[in-house]
């Protein structure tokens, strides 16, 4: 019965993320350089550009989540040094954005994993 909640809970937000993006303006991220990874040298052109596309949307989606006071907060944290994961730990969140940021980096790991994997199989042919 948990696990029927919370799945629903987890779909619900996600459609809701998947809503507010289609319906918001598509806008560069105004978050520092280190809320990125680094990326293999041996990508292409066009695999960089999508791993750059996700980090952007998970950036955005993120900032959409988060009030104007938490969203300074959070680039102080980045801008100071810290990677993303301390920082978004380190803002005072409520459950409900705390699981909607969850789910937002669960989805854009996966998406990231993915352009890699293709990556890796197109090396290796």
């Amino acid at each position: 019965m948990a696990i029927a909640l919370n799945l629903k809970k987890l779909l619900s937000i996600l459609a809701l993320i998947i809503i507010f993006v289609s319906m918001a303006p598509d806008i560069a991220s105004g978050f520092p350089s280190q809320f990125d990874v680094a990326t293999d040298t041996n990508l292409t052109p066009q695999e960089n550009q999508e791993l750059q596309a996700v980090r952007q949307r998970r950036n955005r989606e993120i900032a959409s989540v988060l009030n104007e006071s938490q969203r300074r907060q959070l680039e102080h944290f980045l801008r100071s040094g810290h990677d993303l994961e301390y920082a978004i730990n380190t803002l005072d969140i409520d459950h409900d954005q705390w699981d909607t940021i969850q789910a937002i980096m669960q989805l854009s790991a996966l998406k990231t994993k993915a352009i890699l994997h293709r990556h890796s199989l197109t090396l290796s042919s």
